[in-house]
């Protein structure tokens, strides 16, 4: 009852944009009637929509990432609960320093994620079944599942194949409905499902490794994080195993983008780690010598006048 509460206004809000997004693909299939490459292209335009947060927002990762080894100094430093607040103090004098906003990276990263939820629902509703009951023969009810693709157009050409098909997502000689899990006829059936998967796990640890692979002293400066980012793609793999293999078509797509666009960024200079420090004056007070050892003007050039002896 609480659950249905909440997400139903959710859903409600979400829906309008759920239809669009849903027309935008059947248009793709009416140009191009195959489900992954459609699937695609719906990722691609979505994609090109966010990249002014996807540019914020990876500014933002890169700059904290190059702070993480003097941020690990400064904890080091004031370790425990009485230091904390001037552990906080010296963080902030930090950013400043540096120019960097910790929180100027949650507000794109929010932004986002309304986006690739509409994304990821409106192509796993290409699979979405309904049970229908009805009466046999001899009388008994009977429970059948029938194909009912939810944001898609329903006067849609896709929608039609879609149901025509009894929900099956027919295209390059498999079934992309289906799951790696799922029951199939021979082992050779199943090669191309495990290589969707093997590929969206391998481009997702491939994202996290380029990126890290920039700055090495913040893997270093954090290891419990840099191991975490090192396993988090296999974690996702277990999502991945379970689920249509169009939803790992989306999971490639957007995870190849996200690479491409970390490249142009860092290439052309678009997002680099963060200006050093000023660095500290030379020759404070206290006693510091000019070069040479003695003071400008103190001798002339040789330490003896001109003709002196």
């Amino acid at each position: 009852m609480v659950a249905a509460s909440i997400t139903t206004p959710i859903g409600k809000i979400f829906q309008p944009l759920l239809d669009f997004v849903g027309a935008v693909l059947a248009f793709f299939y009416s140009i191009v009637p195959n489900y992954p490459i459609d699937v695609a292209l719906l990722t691609i335009v979505i994609m090109a929509a966010l990249t002014p947060l996807t540019v914020k927002s990876t500014k933002n990762m890169a700059a904290m990432q190059a702070l993480g080894p003097e941020m690990k100094k400064l904890q080091q430093k004031y370790k425990g609960a009485d230091n904390r607040t001037q552990m906080n103090e010296e963080m902030m004098k930090l950013y400043k320093e540096h120019n960097v906003n910790p929180a100027s990276g949650c507000l794109p990263m929010l932004l986002q994620m309304p986006a690739f939820f509409i994304l990821y629902s409106v192509i796993r509703g290409m699979t979405n079944t309904v049970t229908v009951y009805h009466t046999n023969a001899s009388g008994h009810k009977v429970a059948t599942l029938v194909s009912d693709p939810r944001y898609i157009p329903k006067n849609s050409e896709m929608f039609r194949n879609i149901k025509a098909a009894g929900g099956h997502l027919n295209s390059f000689g498999m079934d992309f409905s289906e799951k790696l899990l799922s029951h199939h006829g021979s082992i050779w059936i199943a090669i191309p499902y495990l290589l969707l998967v093997a590929g969206a796990v391998g481009l997702q640890y491939l994202q996290m490794s380029r990126l890290n692979a920039r700055n090495p002293q913040a893997a270093q400066a954090n290891p419990q994080a840099a191991m975490m980012q090192k396993y988090m793609p296999l974690i996702f793999g277990f999502i991945y195993l379970n689920v249509a293999a169009i939803l790992n078509v989306y999971f490639i797509v957007s995870s190849a983008i996200r690479i491409l666009t970390q490249e142009i960024l860092f290439r052309k200079g678009i997002v680099a780690g963060p200006a050093p420090a000023p660095a500290p004056a030379v020759g404070a007070a206290g006693g510091g010598t000019k070069t040479g050892g003695t003071k400008t003007g103190g001798t002339k050039t040789g330490g003896t006048k001109t003709g002196g002896t």
